[in-house]
């Protein structure tokens, strides 16, 4: 992130912006920047789509006094637009950094591009191309791990103070030594075997979710039903598939070729336009163990958090509330591959805890 050309970027979204404006949103944003937890990071989406938040989260007190720190007349109520360029810049740098979790967010927010940014959808067409780069990079960049012999620190010189008997030094003394450097040695080996074995984890894991992804879709069995696909009402089979697909992913942001097995589950369906609210009803007691907890996020995650209302809360989701809390209409329109991919992208999110 340190590369990232922030004073271009703002400019281009504020090119009326004077010098010192430009600063004070500079020092914002390396501030915003520096936070790395996930919670934070899921804020900045908030703020770069325009999110509601959720009564209890602290995110707006946290930019708010990031903001005021070099502009004490900024107001996170009032200069809604400011805080989203802030918001927007700080997540594309996390995206020009290759950070493997970003995309995968980015996309959620967006809602199939429902929802829009202060760029116009750069944010948006960014996270497309960083994630397509990741998810091909992490398929095909593979070095050959090797594993190296821990480097020996000399003795040399207290074996000749030794043999000189000028008393400078004694046999337990050079014991001591050579033990120690011998233990150095061996924790050098032992983290350079480590290092290779956590290469080769890692790839073997992407393989194991790849050819698990295969057999699901040879199957034709949901993961988290254990149905046939064939039995789901055709209406929330995008929702089940998404959701599938998600649950056996395990590392961000994941494989490679999830995209394509989702739109051939779909099949020819997958260009069918549906209506959010229509899935979510076709959702009934028998699909209970697709979802075991509610997203703390309902604005990243509205598909999960309508599912889960649905499921867990067992109270039917009305248009005004899913309104209030998502800021999108409950009868919002989506080709079914759009919705599973959504359903997809939430659910690896969840699973990995970042919403």
């Amino acid at each position: 992130m340190a590369d990232f050309d922030f004073v271009a970027g703002y400019r281009a979204l504020q090119p009326t912006a004077d010098r010192a404006t430009v600063a004070a949103r500079q020092s914002a944003f390396t501030a915003a920047a520096a936070e790395n937890s996930i919670s934070r990071v899921v804020d900045l989406a908030h703020f770069a789509y325009r999110l509601p938040f959720a009564p209890e989260s602290d995110g707006q007190e946290w930019l708010d006094g990031i903001m005021k720190a070099d502009d004490p007349t900024f107001s996170i109520q009032h200069d809604t637009e400011e805080a989203a360029r802030i918001a927007s810049l700080v997540l594309k740098s996390r995206l020009d950094a290759n950070l493997t979790g970003t995309p995968v967010l980015v996309h959620a927010a967006a809602f199939a591009g429902k929802r829009q940014t202060v760029d116009n959808h750069a944010l948006s067409h960014a996270s497309r191309k960083s994630l397509q780069a990741l998810v091909r990079r992490r398929g095909f960049s593979l070095q050959r791990p090797s594993i190296s012999g821990g480097k020996a620190a000399s003795v040399a010189s207290l074996i000749t103070k030794l043999e000189a008997g000028t008393g400078e030094t004694n046999q337990t003394q050079v014991l001591q030594a050579m033990l120690g450097d011998y233990g150095s040695q061996i924790k050098q080996l032992a983290a350079s075997a480590n290092g290779a074995v956590e290469v080769v984890f890692n790839e073997n894991r992407r393989l194991a979710e790849e050819v698990d992804l295969l057999w699901w879709h040879l199957g034709g069995h949901s993961f988290l039903l254990d149905q046939p696909l064939d039995e789901v009402p055709e209406i929330a089979k995008p929702i089940v598939i998404g959701m599938d697909v998600g649950e056996m992913v395990n590392v961000l942001p994941g494989p490679f070729g999830v995209y394509g097995i989702i739109r051939k589950a779909l099949g020819s369906a997958a260009d069918t336009s549906i209506k959010l609210s229509e899935a979510v009803k076709a959702i009934t007691s028998d699909h209970a163990s697709l979802v075991s907890k509610k997203p703390n996020r309902y604005a990243v995650a509205p598909v999960h958090a309508a599912v889960s209302d649905t499921l867990i809360s067992e109270t039917p989701v009305s248009g005004p509330q899913f309104k209030r809390n998502t800021g999108l209409s409950y009868d919002i329109k989506l080709t079914a591959y759009e919705l599973a991919l959504q359903a997809y992208h939430e659910r690896v999110l969840s699973k990995l805890d970042w919403i």
